[in-house]
């Protein structure tokens, strides 16, 4: 019944001629998967060890902007996630990505609602080199999740400046007697330059969360182009807001990566190092998860990576990671990561 309804609001989309009249909708989507790899699985998207096919994120979407007058746009987004390739998501092919709608004034910014990547997330920009796949900062430190339910504001760019701000419609998610109702729940972000470098070579991000994704986390981005090279860091100072999770209290650190790319012709050159003893990444979490208060140091996550991307064309590319993971009070938990993946976006 769920396929047969997204495949019929698809068709609808398609068809509408009323929609497509819009110059500026876009129709779109990306596949990418990957064989990959893992010693433990703590490191990749399913938590699955052994010799695996990874969807990295394959989605269909469409977005648009339609003039209400010469001051007022409306602007949204339709994405879903497309899970159908993995044998274990055989009866829920699709999942929740982007979907929002909102009202946007050239002088006084834009507005939207619905689940949308929040300023906090996005603020990270491309200075993750492996964004997407099993060696992406995440498994370091929290603060990459989209939310439903919540509210985002841009205001617009002023010399390359932009503000941001984020805040989770509490009511949706917590029980009145849920204490992380009592968390203010929003996010703010300042930026400067942009993601793609079309402005000028420096992208730089601050952003401060307190209470979404139950944490409290303080972010810095830098990301500069040099020609061919690009060097990047993601710093991150986070502390759990959760008192229902195992050690909560100590879970309060430190962590950062450091990226480096490096184009010729088609193929890029990738390398990243990273750490974090803040207990509150993907890896930790999965520590805590299987040994819950008998964990009773808190985990330190390392990270070294290396890889690199093929254009076979503009919208296919191949792509592979080598990397580990050393989780330095638990070795149970360390991981090597081996993945060679094809990527269409169209």
């Amino acid at each position: 019944m769920k396929t047969f309804t997204l495949s019929l609001l698809a068709t609808s989309l398609l068809m509408s001629p009323q929609l497509f009249a819009d110059d500026t909708v876009n129709f779109y989507g990306r596949l990418d998967y990957s064989v990959t790899n893992s010693d433990s699985g703590s490191a990749t998207h399913d938590g699955k060890s052994g010799t695996i096919l990874e969807n990295n994120f394959s989605r269909l979407g469409v977005k648009g902007e339609t003039a209400l007058n010469p001051d007022w746009s409306i602007f949204y987004k339709v994405e879903v996630g497309v899970n159908g390739a993995s044998q274990s998501k055989s009866n829920n092919p699709f999942s929740a990505r982007p979907t929002f709608i909102g009202i946007k004034h050239d002088s006084l910014g834009a507005l939207a609602v619905g689940r949308i990547d929040s300023v906090f997330k996005m603020g990270k920009g491309f200075a993750d080199a492996f964004d997407n796949y099993s060696l992406k900062h995440d498994r370091l430190m929290p603060g990459d999740k989209r939310h439903g339910d919540s509210f985002e504001y841009k205001s617009p760019k002023w010399n390359k400046l932009q503000l941001g701000a984020s805040y989770l419609m509490e009511d949706n998610y917590f029980a009145e007697s849920d204490v992380r109702k009592d968390n203010p729940n929003y996010q703010v972000a300042v930026t400067y330059g942009d993601k793609f470098f079309k402005s000028g070579n420096v992208y730089l991000n601050a952003g401060y969360s307190d209470g979404i994704e139950d944490i409290k986390a303080t972010r810095v981005v830098g990301h500069i182009k040099l020609d061919k090279l690009k060097l990047g860091t993601i710093m991150q100072q986070t502390e759990l807001m959760n008192p229902s999770k195992p050690r909560y209290e100590d879970r309060d650190g430190f962590g950062f990566i450091v990226s480096a790319t490096y184009q010729i012709d088609q193929l890029l050159l990738k390398a990243q190092y990273g750490n974090d003893d803040s207990g509150t990444g993907k890896i930790a979490h999965r520590v805590y998860d299987a040994l819950g208060n008998a964990a009773v140091a808190v985990p330190e996550v390392s990270q070294w990576a290396v890889g690199a991307e093929y254009r076979l064309a503009k919208s296919t590319r191949i792509h592979t990671e080598i990397g580990q993971f050393d989780v330095k009070q638990y070795s149970d938990f360390d991981d090597t990561i081996v993945s060679l993946g094809l990527r269409y976006d169209f």
